[in-house]
C-alpha cells in the first residue's frame, strides 16, 4: 500500500468523524440541556510552505544549507471542549504529505475566540508529535519525526446554528532525527586507526500555511 493511498484512506476516516459529530450535535434542541461546557469538534484541509534553510549532513567534512522546499498537504481533526463558547481544549489527530515524506502528527490543542459570538476571530495553539519519516535526499539522510508545535490565527463565521466555516493562516515548526556517518583518523604511537562513527542531529524545519475548515457546533 503506497503513501498516496494511505493519505486517500486517512482523508476518508477524518470526514468521517466530522460527519458523525455533525450528526451528534443536530439533536433536536429539546433535547439538550443548556450547558457552560459543551463538545466540539473541527476538521480542517490545508497546505504549507517550507521557509528558511536547514543544515545538511557533512560530506567529506562539509556541511551546507539548503533551502526548505517543503511543501506539506494537511488534513486533521480536532476534538474536545468548549467552555462558555471561547476556550476550547482538546486532541487532534492528523495526516501530512510532504513533498519528500508523509507524517501523522498528533497533538494537545488549546483554542480561543475573542468573543462568544455568532462570527469570531480565533487563536490556536498545537503542541505535540509528528510521527513519520522524510526520505532521504542528496544533502540529507533518511529522518523520522520528532517534536512539532504550531500557532495560528483565523476567522470564524456563521453558516447554521450547528456549524461554522473557518479559515486560519498559522506558523509550524516540526523537527526531523537524522543522522549522517563520519570518519575519524585515531592515531596511537605507531599507527593510525580509520573509525567510522555515526552522528545523530536534529533538524528543524519551519513552514507558513493556510488552512479552512469546519467546526461544529
Amino acid at each position: 500500500m503506497n503513501k498516496t493511498t494511505l493519505f486517500l484512506i486517512a482523508l476518508v476516516l477524518l470526514f468521517r468523524t466530522a460527519s458523525a459529530q455533525m450528526i451528534i450535535t443536530n439533536e433536536p434542541e429539546e433535547a439538550k440541556k443548556p450547558s457552560s461546557v459543551k463538545f466540539f469538534n473541527k476538521t480542517e484541509a490545508g497546505v504549507s510552505f517550507g521557509i528558511g534553510s536547514f543544515s545538511t549532513d557533512v560530506v567529506n567534512g562539509v556541511q551546507k544549507k539548503i533551502r526548505n522546499d517543503e511543501i506539506p498537504i494537511v488534513l486533521q481533526t480536532t476534538n474536545g471542549i468548549m467552555y462558555m463558547d471561547r476556550l476550547a481544549l482538546g486532541v487532534t489527530v492528523g495526516a501530512e504529505r510532504w513533498t519528500n515524506g508523509f507524517f501523522w502528527p498528533v497533538y494537545g490543542y488549546l483554542g480561543y475566540d475573542f468573543k462568544p459570538a455568532a462570527n469570531s476571530i480565533f487563536a490556536n495553539v498545537y503542541l505535540g508529535y509528528g510521527f513519520g519519516t522524510r526520505n532521504a535526499t542528496t544533502y540529507i539522510q533518511k529522518g523520522t519525526g520528532g517534536f512539532s508545535f504550531s500557532i495560528g490565527v483565523g476567522y470564524k463565521m456563521f453558516v447554521t446554528k450547528k456549524l461554522k466555516f473557518m479559515y486560519e493562516v498559522f506558523y509550524k515548526y516540526q523537527s526531523l532525527e537524522s543522522s549522517y556517518s563520519r570518519i575519524v583518523d585515531v592515531k596511537t604511537d605507531t599507527i593510525t586507526v580509520r573509525k567510522t562513527t555515526t552522528v545523530d542531529y536534529t533538524v528543524p524545519m519551519h513552514f507558513m500555511g493556510f488552512k479552512i475548515g469546519i467546526s461544529i457546533p
